[in-house]
């Protein structure tokens, strides 16, 4: 069922990064949308999964490296439990084990911490309306399309 299409209700949007200054740019960013409202926000990966469960948003917004439990891990439990929950991570790494990584952690999106706004608010529209057996990698990076063509 398409969440765009078919629910009046704003997208649910949980952020989930241990740098405050980040977090709430983010939020911030995102309360200016009006189809999406942000339910909640984690400092570490551990109050992410705990958050998720919680809130079931439909959208995590995932940092990679936090304390307690990295985003990577966190990533794998929510999507391992929350079938209907996608998670986006957004990180300033740029590497691709760790794209790898989230890929097969569940995983919806890659984006670094560096991409414009409207492209982190169009991913959020993107894959909150993907069907469940439609989860895979976007291809933001440079290094990742480079490496899929």
């Amino acid at each position: 069922m398409s969440v765009l299409a078919h629910d009046p209700q704003p997208l649910e949007v949980l952020i989930a990064d241990d740098h405050d200054l980040f977090a709430l740019g983010l939020e911030e960013t995102l309360a200016h949308c009006p189809d999406m409202t942000v339910v909640g926000r984690a400092a570490d990966g551990a109050e992410a999964v705990t958050l998720a469960s919680e809130l079931r948003p439909h959208v995590v917004l995932m940092d990679v490296n936090m304390p307690r439990v990295d985003g990577i891990l966190a990533t794998r439990e929510i999507t391992d439990t929350l079938a209907r929950t996608r998670v986006v991570i957004l990180s300033g790494h740029r590497d691709i084990e760790t794209v790898c990584r989230a890929r097969a952690a569940g995983a919806a999106a890659y984006l670094s911490k560096g991409c414009p706004v409207d492209e982190v608010v169009s991913v959020v529209r993107e894959v909150a309306d993907w069907p469940s057996d439609r989860l895979e990698l976007l291809e933001r990076l440079p290094a990742v399309a480079a490496i899929a063509h």
